[in-house]
């Protein structure tokens, strides 16, 4: 990567929603993102779980994988 396409891959600037907030280090973004767009409540994570996508099998059960 270099020139523009380097400097806007390592900015400091919040992406989340719009949010646009820009921070001296990575770290202080970091803790931005984690304090104020990723919610933490086990309840609200515990949900985000249960709503995961089920998947399905690609392979018949009659296919062996090996030999």
């Amino acid at each position: 990567m270099t020139g523009i396409a380097a400097a806007s891959f390592f900015s400091n600037i919040c992406q989340f929603g719009g949010c646009g907030l820009q921070f001296e280090s990575l770290a202080e973004l970091i803790v931005h993102i984690e304090g104020n767009h990723i919610d933490t409540d086990p309840r609200v994570l515990e949900k985000q779980e249960l709503q995961q996508p089920t998947y399905v099998a690609l392979i018949n059960g009659d296919q062996r994988l090996f030999g």
